[in-house]
């Protein structure tokens, strides 16, 4: 019954043109997270909702918070509005979404009834056009967040849909319909440009992290050996550490092959520098992590966490010495369209990063020092590096890596140093925030900033 109403909703959507509206005289924000969430505390999803949510407060932009599943990481001050999720489930995920989109827009309705917006912020999620909705009987601009399609993560990591057709509609009329429209990377403003959205509507800026949460001043040493100890891990180890919802393309299998490569190889080595491998998470790609460590899965020199939540991911940074992004490329041969949130979060952290070469990626770490050019002497460190990169996919240049960070405390501590030093200057989610408000604004979305000139940024 839902998907056939959103059939013919959606039809009848994709046959009419997008409405301009008036500036508002305002700029509170309704922030829409339409996801269908319970209990969700742990994975990049949540820095980045929570860290523009308050990134919004700390600009002094009203914004409430609409969303199931809690406030998140979001700021007490800010207000937090709950949806109410469907009191029964159907049998297919899929139906449920449907579902919960039509309770939403009626339940988000009642809510903007009662308060005067100025615009709507609404977080993609599959199967879902309730910001559309709103947007259009109330006559507020809508400003969507466009992540990736959707529907092509549910086809292609996730659970496969019975109406991949309608999905996809759905987010052409997202797509169609949205003032505004934010994404992360340049490989999605590409996308973006091919399915015809003119470039004016679209706001390019990364992933970010807030500098509240991480800090490395706010761990002392006691703080770091105390979880340390929690796992049984040597005061003087040197800890390599992934930390992710171990996702198809977050490559932590490849971390797993290097280091069963490593501890197979060089036991004694290994024993010296007391070296040691950390997997921070759990997800569907949890399962390879085991099999690629084989024996080490549960032997001295690795340890698996499981799920951390993500209030907590700080402190396990701060207990590191080497921070992996093993990414790897999308299997279908599609370009890398990501902006990974936990990247942004190692920079904060002052650690030295090892990382894949991989779209934006390598671009955020630029200059890097690529694994295959790495200095054979005691070459002093280059300032300006600020992390060492890798081939994707290749755990052969993983190990090479880490062996190179083990054998030159200087080279971690300068690389730490300066992917904090970038982190700070580009990639706060107040950068993030005024790249949007700063783009809707040259568009006539809002009427004024309060605090425009403050924190940087730029589309992109």
């Amino acid at each position: 019954m839902f998907q056939r109403k959103a059939a013919r909703e959606i039809a009848a959507l994709m046959a009419t043109e997008r409405f301009e509206p008036e500036k508002p005289a305002q700029n509170r924000v309704l922030y829409l997270n339409s996801n269908l969430w319970f209990g969700v505390k742990a994975g990049g999803s949540v820095g980045h909702i929570s860290g523009v949510v308050n990134g919004m407060h700390e600009l002094g932009i009203p914004v409430e918070f609409v969303a199931v599943g809690g406030r998140l990481l979001i700021r007490e001050a800010v207000p937090y509005l709950p949806l109410t999720p469907p009191a029964q489930f159907a049998a297919t995920w899929e139906k449920n979404c449907y579902a919960f989109h039509f309770s939403a827009a009626e339940q988000v309705g009642r809510i903007a009834a009662q308060r005067d917006f100025g615009w709507i912020y609404q977080r993609l999620s599959v199967c879902n056009y309730s910001g559309v909705v709103l947007s259009r009987k109330l006559g507020k601009p809508l400003v969507l967040e466009y992540n990736g399609s959707e529907a092509w993560i549910a086809k292609n990591w996730g659970r496969p849909l019975r109406r991949q057709d309608l999905a996809e509609r759905i987010e052409e009329a997202n797509l169609k319909h949205a003032h505004l429209i934010v994404t992360i990377s340049d490989v999605l403003k590409d996308e973006l440009l091919a399915r015809g959205i003119p470039r004016e509507r679209i706001v390019v800026y990364p992933n970010c992290f807030d500098p509240n949460a991480f800090d490395p001043q706010r761990f002392s040493r006691g703080d770091v050996a105390a979880l340390r100890q929690r796992y049984g891990i040597a005061d003087d180890a040197m800890v390599v550490t992934f930390l992710g919802t171990f996702g198809q393309w977050h490559g932590a299998a490849v971390l797993a092959a290097a280091a069963r490569q490593i501890l197979d190889a060089n036991a004694d080595w290994v024993r010296e520098r007391k070296l040691h491998f950390m997997f921070v998470g759990d997800g569907v790609k949890m399962p390879d992590v085991r099999a690629a460590l084989g024996p080490h899965a549960s032997g001295g020199n690795v340890t698996l966490t499981g799920l951390v939540a993500q209030a907590q991911a700080p402190m396990y940074l701060a207990a590191s010495d080497v921070l992996a992004s093993p990414h790897v490329a999308n299997a279908d041969g599609s370009r890398f369209f990501g902006s990974p949130t936990k990247l942004f979060e190692y920079m904060a952290m002052e650690k030295a990063i090892l990382a894949s070469d991989l779209d934006q990626i390598g671009e955020v770490l630029t200059p890097g020092l690529a694994v295959s050019a790495l200095p054979r002497d005691d070459t002093a460190p280059d300032e300006d590096k600020v992390a060492l990169l890798t081939v994707p996919g290749s755990a052969e240049e993983i190990a090479a890596g880490i062996a190179f960070l083990a054998r030159r405390p200087d080279w971690r501590r300068s690389l730490a140093a300066a992917a904090r030093r970038r982190a700070l200057a580009k990639y706060t989610w107040r950068h993030h925030v005024t790249a949007i408000v700063d783009q809707a604004k040259d568009l006539g979305l809002v009427e004024r900033l309060a605090s425009s000139d403050q924190g940087g940024g730029s589309a992109g």
